[in-house]
């Protein structure tokens, strides 16, 4: 399925970019902007690629949700509630994905790149809350669509979790702990439901899940150790070079 007929050839190509897109992917977001260019210049058809892609994230999450775990970075009761309304979502994105005509989807990642450029201009201050974060129908309603978005396309889906876990007043550090336990979640069904439509090419996959690996143990320590100034920087850097990246690949 791929234009590169070498598989070492691939898989050296393959496992640097999907490091990178790891450890971006945990810090912030955008890695797929990345990864699911590559894989379509490669050779897949939108679909597979979309598809192949989910792999490498469920690897990069898995990987990263451990790492916070062992750090005590999670709070497991709010995973839970904002992961199963995540699951939900994507179980019905990720079916439309499988779906979607090539033109539409191109369309879509098009629509994208311009709301992304955007994205640091149109952020709002969250408002001061007392007390803890809470859970409510606002936040829930927001990691359904988050889930719906990430089952379709995946790529950006982190600033968007990001921007709703910083809304509800949780830090970046906290953010982002929740943010890939609730990917690892939905990236479950996302990669169920391409599996089942065979729109999955799995020695791709593994080979860019290997360098996504590696990359999201770099970034869980990178976010641990950062804490949130330092990474609100990170995350207005990424939102750039992947509108930037996702400009030059249209």
């Amino acid at each position: 399925m791929t234009a590169i007929s070498d598989p070492l050839l691939a898989a050296l190509l393959l496992v640097p970019v999907g490091f990178v897109a790891g450890a971006i992917n945990v810090v912030a977001g955008g890695g797929s902007f990345l990864t699911l260019p590559l894989l379509i210049f490669m050779g897949l058809p939108h679909n597979v690629a979309n598809g192949t892609n989910r792999l490498a994230i469920l690897i990069q999450t898995a990987a990263a949700t451990a790492a916070f775990r062992r750090a005590d970075a999670i709070p497991v009761p709010v995973m839970i509630r904002l992961g199963a309304a995540a699951v939900v979502g994507a179980g019905l994105g990720s079916t439309l994905a499988v779906h979607v005509g090539e033109a539409a989807f191109l369309r879509f990642l098009s629509i994208v790149m311009v709301l992304f450029t955007l994205f640091p201009l149109l952020q709002v201050k969250a408002p001061d809350r007392k007390g803890s974060p809470q859970v409510g129908a606002g936040l829930l309603t927001g990691f359904l669509v988050v889930g719906f978005y990430g089952g379709f396309v995946q790529a950006g889906v982190g600033f968007l979790s990001l921007g709703a876990t910083s809304w509800a007043g949780y830090g970046l550090v906290a953010g982002n702990a929740i943010k890939v336990a609730c990917i690892f979640l939905f990236s479950i069904v996302s990669l169920s439901v391409f599996a089942l439509n065979g729109v999955v090419d799995w020695g791709v996959g593994l080979a860019l899940g290997i360098g996504t690996f590696g990359g999201a143990l770099v970034g869980a320590r990178l976010t641990l150790k950062a804490g949130d100034r330092i990474l609100r920087f990170v995350v207005a850097a990424a939102t750039l070079t992947f509108a930037v990246a996702l400009w030059l690949r249209t």
